[in-house]
């Protein structure tokens, strides 16, 4: 599952979050990195054009209207263990660095809250030239977590040389320090 933001760009100074839902599969058994890239902005770029994350949002939006007992139906349903078993979310944050007090934002540590009954999260967060992955889990159902992870690093080692800049890219190893 992949949060959406569903705000119109009429509705993007207004507070509060407009964000919906969008399923994708993932062909994670395609070893071809450049292949897998490929299916999967496919198949993100069709459905973020479909209309499907604003379908969701507009059930959303009808179930606030209903009674509190149906609503809440309704929302568990939306999220229901069946429809999905990871969350992954991007946000690009600022390129620039941020300060506080004078002191400069070195580290962004991304945290995506798991969805009831499940037990994998991820987040990615653009900071400053930099992108961090941040993998919550459930230690009890997920104790390989490590697998995922350790597929993470090495999904991204596949792609480095199919960025147009990544002669500049540092590697995992070289962004932790």
């Amino acid at each position: 599952m992949v949060p959406m933001n569903v705000r119109r760009s009429s509705e993007r100074l207004m507070l509060g979050n407009r964000i919906s839902s969008l399923f994708v599969d993932l062909p994670v058994a395609i070893a071809d990195a450049q292949e897998r890239y490929r299916r999967i902005a496919h198949a993100t770029d069709r459905l973020k054009t479909s209309g499907a994350a604003t379908g969701a949002a507009a059930m959303l939006d009808l179930a606030a209207l209903a009674p509190p007992v149906l609503h809440a139906t309704l929302a568990r349903s939306l999220y229901a263990t069946r429809l999905f078993n990871v969350t992954i979310t991007n946000v690009p944050g600022p390129q620039i660095p941020l300060y506080a007090f004078g002191a400069k934002l070195r580290e962004v540590h991304p945290v995506v809250p798991l969805a009831a009954e499940h037990s994998v999260g991820i987040a990615i967060f653009s900071y400053d030239g930099l992108v961090t992955f941040g993998v919550i889990a459930d230690s009890e159902s997920t104790p390989d977590i490590d697998v995922l992870t350790d597929g993470i690093q090495e999904g991204i080692e596949e792609l480095r040389p199919l960025a147009p800049s990544s002669e500049k890219l540092p590697t995992a190893e070289e962004a932790r320090t």
